[in-house]
């Protein structure tokens, strides 16, 4: 058994779904999964199991930011999980995005120390799985949502000092940052699993009266969601 996800293996599955927040975990577990059963709340990090559409997923709490993120990633690969996504929040750094849209990041810039320390500081591109990518913008097209597809930037500070870095990140293509994507995109290839990250932009960076209200951040979630689900659980193609 994992040290901090207090289950056992084959408890998910071989899909996951990632959110930051325990509430968030209860919203898509009690509105959107059948059966789901609570798993671990060990340290806040609340997990559930359950079917979407007839498969078999789990929906697990990390925490916020990439070090607990990092725990949880490797300890659900260690109960036997193949395919995880994130389903998370992020500040907008373009006004290509504004709060309430939805976000594939398709790829992320390492800002972070946990992305930094899993390849010894090395230049490194963390890159989302492509056939959840795709799975995902077919099927949210399908359903008429709003979904943009970009590069965003992974940092340790959500309160950041640093003058001009987010100014620089939009300069190099950046729309949007977060906490927590590019660990999750880097771990996933070195242990041999399929990951993506989408992300509800919750606000503008630097503008915090545009963040979006609770029942707004809600009702993104149960749109959302099911996409992401959808993307999880889609059969990979194979050659």
């Amino acid at each position: 058994m994992p040290e901090h996800l207090l289950t056992t293996a084959g408890a998910y599955g071989e899909h996951a779904l990632l959110v930051g927040d325990p509430a968030r975990a209860d919203l898509i577990a009690s509105e959107l999964m059948e059966d789901a059963a609570l798993l671990t709340d060990a340290r806040g990090l609340r997990g559930y199991a359950g079917t979407f559409k007839g498969r078999r997923v789990g929906v697990q709490t990390t925490g916020m930011g990439g070090p607990s993120a990092a725990i949880v990633i490797e300890e659900l690969i260690q109960l036997g999980v193949k395919r995880i996504v994130r389903l998370g929040t992020c500040g907008a750094l373009s006004d290509v995005l504004v709060p309430g849209d939805f976000f594939c990041a398709a790829a992320a810039i390492p800002a972070d120390g946990a992305s930094q320390t899993y390849v010894g500081g090395e230049p490194h591109a963390p890159l989302a799985d492509f056939e959840i990518v795709h799975a995902a913008v077919h099927d949210a097209k399908h359903a008429g949502v709003r979904m943009r597809v970009g590069l965003v930037a992974t940092t340790d500070a959500y309160y950041d000092p640093g003058a001009g870095r987010a100014t620089r990140w939009a300069a190099r293509g950046a729309i949007a940052v977060d906490m927590e994507t590019a660990p999750l995109l880097t771990i996933a290839p070195l242990r041999g699993v399929s990951a993506a990250s989408f992300l509800i932009v919750a606000n503008r960076v630097g503008q915090p009266a545009s963040r979006l209200t609770p029942e707004a951040q809600r009702t993104a979630v149960l749109t959302c969601a099911p996409i992401a689900l959808g993307a999880l659980t889609s059969e990979p193609k194979h050659a």
